[in-house]
């Protein structure tokens, strides 16, 4: 075919039918369906059914784009520089080359380094120094109306000698913030987390002779689930039976950028 029928972009969306479409806070979700609208049901157990206590708010899809206009908008489809997230808004942001500056993170305007000096997500990098090894610019922004950020990670995977699939993850910022718990009873994090996380990563396993992608993912500190969220928020004599399920009562909500894919030299 001559195209790699799997160099997709990443966005995320909900799946509701109940004209709430985006409503992804856990604390509120009203649930995919009008029968979910009752909180009892909402919490059932429907086995292998996705709708219930099985269910989630769903995600959002994030487009950087030069100018809010429907052109614009679908030009950044079109070049995959595109994201999803679990359902808060995160802001991540990744680019690839070869010679991003030390300070990159300590500048004012990071994605202009970025464009300046490598390529965005959903694009291809080649062509790199003899001996050098790519660099991922990274960063990511809390979003301001829910939890902070607790670390970023890039995803590395390639196909091996005998077609099989790897997949490696690195962590690159914000290790400061992986020691804590979280009140079920507040949802209150004991521990540190971050509104902004940048870091600028090497990666030390490159072969130029490899095709491999890179992409980049923004984990929030826990919080509480909407199954658990919901439950607490009522008086303890208030709750209905089916508060005492098994599902967890704490996630993290994380996004994802698209990839960026490492071409070898023919």
């Amino acid at each position: 075919m001559g195209v790699n029928s799997y160099k997709m972009g990443v966005i995320a969306s909900t799946d509701g039918h109940i004209s709430t479409a985006g409503d992804t806070h856990e604390h509120g979700w009203p649930g995919h369906l009008a029968p979910e609208t009752d909180f009892e049901t909402r919490l059932s157990d429907r086995g292998s059914s996705p709708f219930g206590l099985t269910s989630n708010p769903g995600g959002l899809a994030g487009v950087w784009a030069v100018e809010n206009s429907r052109d614009a908008i679908f030009e950044s489809l079109r070049r995959k520089e595109v994201f999803g997230t679990t359902g808060t808004r995160i802001m991540p942001r990744l680019f690839a080359g070869w010679d991003f500056a030390n300070n990159a993170c300590e500048m004012d305007d990071r994605a202009a380094h970025g464009y300046a000096r490598g390529i965005p997500m959903g694009g291809d990098l080649s062509g790199g120094p003899a001996g050098a090894a790519p660099q991922l610019f990274v960063s990511a922004l809390q979003d301001t109306h829910a939890a902070q950020l607790q670390k970023l990670q890039v995803i590395k995977g390639w196909i091996a000698d005998g077609g099989q699939a790897h997949y490696k993850v690195f962590d690159v910022a914000g290790r400061e913030n992986q020691k804590g718990e979280v009140d079920l009873q507040t949802g209150a994090w004991s521990g540190t987390g971050s509104a902004d996380l940048c870091a600028v990563f090497e990666d030390p396993e490159f072969d130029p002779a490899e095709a491999s992608y890179y992409y980049l993912r923004a984990v929030e500190v826990p919080t509480l689930r909407w199954s658990w969220a919901q439950c607490v928020a009522l008086p303890a004599d208030e709750r209905p039976d089916a508060c005492d399920n098994d599902a967890p009562k704490t996630i993290q909500e994380m996004a994802w950028t698209s990839p960026i894919w490492y071409l070898p030299p023919d």
